[in-house]
């Protein structure tokens, strides 16, 4: 690639990467932002109009107050597709996503008793993306690839290390995947914890800014730590897994996922059922003895998990996802009073909302991590997209 062919590319990704978090702005905004002439903006600004990543819309009228109207640019929703599916012990969760972070379609399947066959489960991640691809057959040419979200342990090559819940040791998810995949598709394999964080920054301007904690509470609970606008990974990949921390309660010495994780309610969600549902299901079975125990004990171990990771990283703020976070709505007074009898003097307690996308938050940031591959800038030792 040619010298002046680079630097075009390089300022269209830099102007794309201002409409990431799907931010309107005008060509005269771009250049007073990146410090470009107009001229420069414009070389840009064709180079994402005739890929069809960018649309211009009508005449902002916050320009005209400054002299003459400006054309606002914005994302291309149907500039470019990404699939992403969660996987679990009782379900997979696949959805396909727009440029503007939307979700097109949505697919959920049991993973059925053959959930700890690696082999099995691959399978059945191609036949669930053909499956949510044959809904929208039109898009298919513009789909870039598929992220994969699996609770557990995963190297930087996209091998499973470590999924307890699942079963499965040292297997080649990405590399399985990227051989029977369309060749032109990039295919990424993530901890969960880390797809949900990723979706949060894609999704908001306000996660990029600060210390953020995000908790993913789902069969299991993980964890990830965003600082500035980027997941910290630690020295192998692998930080923010805070469902095993010991926790303490009631005289017992157990980890923050058994004490707060979906195994908690095993014995009142039906067999196979998604988590989701029987979230559904505990919120309205309160005033049941048996509900109401289980709850005590969640409002219990969460808590206290969530009182060692303050400790520990003093985030700005908590964000809950996962399909057990549809509890904290209902129960937060109580979790909040909980932390902050348990707080060290002196800590601040940080903001606690639960995630914008819900239970389908690891499979939308799965998505997003192919997503952010349109936004990355090249690399200038090799001279490569």
């Amino acid at each position: 690639m040619s010298t002046t062919s680079l630097l075009r590319h390089i300022n269209a990704r830099r102007c794309l990467r201002l409409l990431q978090n799907g931010r309107q702005l005008s060509r005269a905004d771009m250049a007073r932002q990146l410090g470009l002439t107009r001229a420069t903006i414009g070389n840009a600004m064709r180079v994402l109009l005739d890929a069809g990543l960018v649309v211009e819309s009508a005449e902002m009228s916050a320009e005209s107050r400054k002299g003459r109207p400006g054309v606002g640019v914005t994302l291309n929703p149907s500039g470019a597709y990404f699939v992403g599916v969660d996987v679990g012990t009782r379900c997979l969760t696949g959805v396909l996503l727009d440029l503007q972070m939307n979700v097109v379609s949505r697919i959920v399947e049991p993973t059925g008793p053959r959930y700890r066959d690696a082999g099995h489960i691959s399978a059945k991640l191609l036949s669930l993306i053909e499956r949510l691809l044959s809904e929208s057959p039109t898009l298919q040419d513009k789909v870039e690839g598929i992220g994969i979200s699996v609770p557990g342990l995963v190297g930087r090559d996209g091998s499973v290390v470590h999924a307890p819940f699942l079963e499965w040791r040292n297997y080649p998810l990405q590399a399985e995947l990227t051989r029977k995949a369309p060749a032109d598709w990039s295919v990424m394999v993530c901890n969960d914890a880390f797809a949900f964080a990723n979706a949060e920054l894609a999704a908001s301007a306000t996660a990029k800014a600060g210390s953020m904690l995000v908790v993913l509470l789902a069969e299991g609970i993980g964890g990830a730590i965003i600082d500035d606008g980027r997941v910290v990974m630690g020295g192998h990949g692998y930080s923010g897994e805070i469902g095993h921390t010991i926790v303490s309660a009631g005289g017992r010495v157990d980890t923050f996922e058994m004490l707060a994780g979906a195994k908690l309610f095993t014995r009142l969600f039906d067999e196979g059922q998604p988590v989701a549902d029987g979230v559904q299901m505990l919120l309205a079975g309160i005033g049941n003895k048996e509900v109401d125990a289980a709850l005590d004990a969640w409002v219990s171990g969460l808590s206290a998990g969530l009182v060692n990771a303050i400790h520990l990283l003093d985030p700005g703020r908590i964000v809950l996802g996962g399909p057990l976070a549809g509890l904290y709505p209902k129960l937060s007074r109580r979790i909040q009073a909980d932390i902050k009898r348990r707080l060290l003097a002196g800590f601040t307690m940080p903001e606690i909302r639960v995630a914008q996308f819900g239970a389908d938050g690891a499979a939308i940031g799965a998505a997003a991590t192919i997503r952010d591959t349109l936004f990355a800038l090249p690399d200038l030792e090799t001279n490569t997209l």
